[in-house]
Order: structure tokens, then C-alpha cells, then sequence
């Protein structure tokens, strides 16, 4: 038995060594002690965290307007394709994991006022779509929080054109405004660092509240044109605004969640039964600081359940006490956790940004390379891609100066399981 443990070990040993060439696998990856944790695994840890019964608040939208989907949508934005997302600052995933790449226009890549967060995606009609979120910061933030459609099917005659849409809640701002609130809707304030799609619905990770629910089947057209740049909302004379935004996406509930916030980042499983949200902590967090990621049952119809509430605790050796803090992303699969981690003490491939791989009860991560400023994670099951994107303007991040920092792109998610 004991030169059977042995054989496995030696195997195991050779079989990681010879994949960090082909995975970008990261040679400071505590490896045996990780295949030896293995033999004594525990389980997912009991959850003290508890969802609150949905909260209903689309009766703002209930009468008066009329609605689009997706497909609907006049997307007026053209992203690029080919290779050019490689050409990022501090893009260090090995060539041959790579498969898909985007690139924002010009404007997109470079604002200043907006920084995108989570991604997800979906199909409808034939068309596979992306949806990316982003926060408004410095001159724009009273505009709140956007998602972003994009078409990424290669046959669609809309390929790779996107739309911003304008997310949007019933509770109206009080006190002095930079802009005109009108009644009904005004802007989501929440720095949107996470969604997730499933059978129809959005969900959207809010700091310290948990998840906002959109219904993607209820977007609605409101007025454009340059009177319209500093307004939002709906006027005495029936009028909608949205700082000349051309859509809106309404909020149409949200889950009041304990015990689990910060909600830094939100995504569906691979089973598809379950949410699961992650806490953001900075990587210089202090040591007691233990980060933790959640998982919600949902059911066919979406709705969060109350019961069945998983928690795990992953952990990092890049980070204090083995915490795994800088927590951008998560994606579940059986017993494993994907994480992508921002603010390591130490740089691979120019890049502070890790992919690590945890599976329950390890004491340590597998780590692989992965760019500067990595946000969200989302697994598109049908082709083996997981995507992710990455959100910093020029002269923002630590270190990239000038340099356009900002993409989508997807990688084989073989190479990394």
C-alpha cells in the first residue's frame, strides 16, 4: 500500500511538472503538498449566512411602458476581434490557452468615467451574447451603473457590436443633485462588480445589500439627444430620460442577503443549481481578514433558497496567513473553485493577477498566470471558454502608465481543470 502512495505521488508529480509549459502554471504553487491535502480533503463548510424572502420592486414599471428584448436592441458600438486583445498591458496568457479575444472602440478602452466589472453571457435566437457591467466613477458617477450587450456570434450580421443600457431602480435621490431627477426610476448608484445570468434574469452583486434582479425581457426605450445628457427619469408630460442613454434595464427586486456581504462578485455554477458570491479584501488585508465565498441554491424559476447555503474558505499562499484575499471572480464546478485574484505581493509575467484553481479543503491554490487587473469569471459550457475581461484605463492601474489595459477575453478552460 505504502509503494502504491509512493508511485501515485512520483506520477503526480511528473504529470504537473510536465503541463506548466503548455498551462502557464505558476512554478511557486505549493504542487505536493496540494495532491497530498487531497487524501485528507473536508467538506464544504456549514454556512452561517441567510437570504432574506425576494423583495418585489417592479411595480414602478408595472403600467405605462412597453418592452424590448435583446434581440430588439439597435447596438451602435463596434468592438475588435482577431488577436489585438493580446496586445494589452499585462496580457501574459500563454498562447496556447488562449481562444477568443475582444477589444472595446476607442472611447470604451480608454474612459476614464467608466470601468467595467463583471461579465456573463447567454444565447437567445441563435446569438450568443455578452454582458458586462461597469461602475461610473469621478465626473460620471451620479450616472451609476450600465451593462453592456455584445453579440460575439461569428455569422450574426451584428458581430461585435454592443450597446450600453442604462441600469436603473425605483428609489429616487434626495438632496442637491448635478443633474435633473425626474419621478418613477433614477440611476443605480452600486459599484456592480459582479452579474450573472440565468433563464432570463440578471443578478447583480451590490456591496453590502447581496443581489439585484433585471428581468433582460424588460428593457426599455427612452429619449435621446444632447437635452437629454443631464437628465433621468420620467417627466410630468410622460417623458423618459436616461443621460441620453438610448435604454434602460430596470431593477425588478433584490435579495437582502446576511452574513456573506462584502458582495464583491456574483456567478452561476457549472451544475447551474446554484449562485455563488465572493468577498473582495485587498491583497495587503490584514490577516485576520478571512475571505469567503458563498453558494445559493436556486431554483427552475431563479429564486434564491434559504436552506442548502454553502460556504468555503479557499486559500492562497500568495497572501496573508494563506487567506486568499484580492478576490475579482469566481466560478464552482463540482468540488473546485476557479478564483481570479488581483494584488499579489509578487508579479508572474508582469502581472500581480492570478487564476487559482481551489479544491475544498487544500491548504494552498493552483495558480496560473493571468492579466493585469483581472476582473469577473464566466464558464460558456457549450464551447469550454472561460472568460473573463480586465478593467483598468491608461494611467490608472500601479503600473501601466499610458497603456491601454482594458479586454475580454476566454481561454480554454480544459488547461486549467
Amino acid at each position: 500500500m505504502q509503494k502504491n502512495i509512493i508511485w501515485m505521488l512520483l506520477v503526480s508529480c511528473l504529470f504537473t511538472f510536465s503541463c506548466r509549459k503548455d498551462t502557464g502554471i505558476e512554478e511557486e504553487s505549493n504542487t505536493i503538498n496540494q495532491k497530498k491535502n487531497i487524501l485528507v480533503a473536508t467538506p464544504v463548510v456549514s454556512a452561517a449566512a441567510s437570504v432574506n424572502t425576494y423583495t418585489n420592486t417592479s411595480a414602478y414599471i408595472n403600467t405605462g411602458f412597453t418592452f424590448l428584448n435583446p434581440t430588439q436592441l439597435d447596438k451602435n458600438r463596434q468592438a475588435i476581434g482577431g488577436s489585438a486583445y493580446t496586445e494589452v498591458y499585462g496580457f501574459n496568457v500563454p498562447e496556447e490557452n488562449r481562444v477568443r479575444g475582444i477589444r472595446w472602440n476607442e472611447d470604451d478602452e480608454t474612459t476614464s468615467i467608466w470601468r467595467p466589472q463583471g461579465i456573463a453571457g447567454f444565447s437567445k435566437n441563435g446569438v450568443r451574447y455578452l454582458l458586462v457591467s461597469w461602475y461610473a466613477k469621478d465626473a460620471a458617477e451620479s450616472k451609476g451603473s450600465r451593462i453592456t450587450l455584445i453579440d460575439i456570434s461569428p455569422s450574426s450580421s451584428t458581430y461585435l457590436m454592443y450597446r450600453h443600457i442604462l441600469l436603473v431602480q425605483p428609489t429616487l435621490p434626495a438632496g442637491t443633485l448635478n443633474y435633473t431627477q425626474y419621478g418613477t426610476y433614477a440611476p443605480l448608484n452600486v459599484h456592480a462588480g459582479g452579474v450573472a445570468y440565468f433563464n432570463g434574469k440578471i443578478y447583480l452583486s451590490s456591496t453590502n445589500l447581496g443581489l439585484r434582479v433585471f428581468d433582460l425581457d424588460k428593457i426599455i426605450e427612452v429619449s435621446t439627444g444632447t437635452d437629454t445628457d443631464n437628465k433621468c427619469g420620467k417627466d410630468a408630460s410622460g417623458n423618459l430620460y436616461a443621460f441620453n442613454y438610448r435604454y434602460i434595464l430596470p431593477q425588478t427586486g433584490y435579495y437582502k442577503i446576511y452574513e456573506a456581504s462584502p458582495f464583491s462578485t456574483v456567478q452561476v455554477n457549472y451544475e447551474n443549481n446554484q449562485l455563488w458570491t465572493g468577498q473582495y479584501y485587498a491583497g495587503s488585508a490584514d490577516a485576520s481578514i478571512v475571505p469567503k465565498i458563498f453558494g445559493f441554491s436556486i431554483n427552475t424559476s431563479g429564486e434564491l433558497q434559504n436552506s442548502g447555503i454553502q460556504t468555503v474558505i479557499p486559500k492562497n499562499s500568495l497572501f496573508a496567513s494563506d487567506h486568499a484575499h484580492g478576490i475579482q471572480g469566481v466560478f464552482r464546478k463540482g468540488n473546485r473553485t476557479w478564483l481570479s485574484c488581483t494584488g499579489s505581493p509578487s508579479e508572474s509575467y508582469g502581472s500581480t493577477a492570478r487564476l487559482a484553481r481551489y479544491t475544498d479543503g487544500d491548504t494552498n491554490t493552483v495558480r496560473y498566470r493571468w492579466p493585469y487587473g483581472a476582473e469577473s469569471l464566466y464558464l460558456e459550457t457549450q464551447y469550454g471558454y472561460l472568460w473573463s475581461l480586465t478593467e483598468f484605463e491608461p494611467n490608472a492601474g500601479a503600473q501601466n502608465g499610458s497603456q491601454v489595459n482594458r479586454c475580454i477575453f476566454a481561454v480554454d478552460f480544459s488547461k486549467y481543470e
